[in-house]
């Protein structure tokens, strides 16, 4: 089987992370909200206008593509889809509350996914699965640092289990698959 996750030695990571944190907070309504939406997009141009830490790592690097700030209530349940159905890696990031939080990645059947929107009037797309059993789990991890993972492998987020606020954590995809 093909590695589906590995991960990505940054060593500033996490004053990358407090930076995105420090934008989230300055810059985007996501904290903000009520309701915490789960996948929320913002723009690579803005993101790295405003967290010069995050430009230095991509640049000569990566051009990141779509870019999305991920939270995950700790009362959520279930949550498993699949990003595409072809092989793409994207950079998982950690940013805030993730100790403890697993990513865990099943073996779903790609005729089990249908394609789905992430919000009304989003464009973003993602694939739900659509016969909910209980699958075989393929792998974990604890969002510790930077991972690198194929997110057509379907997968689900798990907060810490005594995590009274949001996971979040931020998503880089690239303008073609990483090898």
């Amino acid at each position: 089987m093909r590695p589906i996750w590995k991960f990505l030695e940054v060593d500033n990571y996490q004053k990358i992370s407090d930076d995105i944190y420090d934008y989230m907070a300055n810059y985007t309504e996501i904290l903000k909200s009520k309701t915490p939406v789960f996948y929320n997009n913002v723009s690579p141009i803005h993101i790295v206008q405003h967290v010069p830490s995050l430009k230095k790592f991509l640049d000569d690097r990566f051009l990141p593509m779509p870019t999305a700030i991920i939270v995950v209530p700790p009362s959520v349940e279930r949550n498993l889809h699949s990003d595409t159905v072809d092989p793409y890696v994207r950079i998982l990031w950690p940013i805030k509350n993730c100790q403890g939080s697993l990513t865990k990645m099943f073996d779903v059947p790609r005729e089990c996914l249908k394609l789905n929107f992430s919000q009304s009037g989003s464009t973003d797309t993602y694939y739900q699965i659509s016969l909910e059993k209980d699958w075989p789990l393929i792998s974990d991890i604890e969002l510790l640092q930077p991972v690198l993972i194929d997110v057509s492998i379907a997968h689900e987020v798990h907060p810490a289990p005594d995590a009274t606020e949001s996971r979040i954590s931020f998503t880089i995809g690239f303008d073609r698959d990483l090898p």
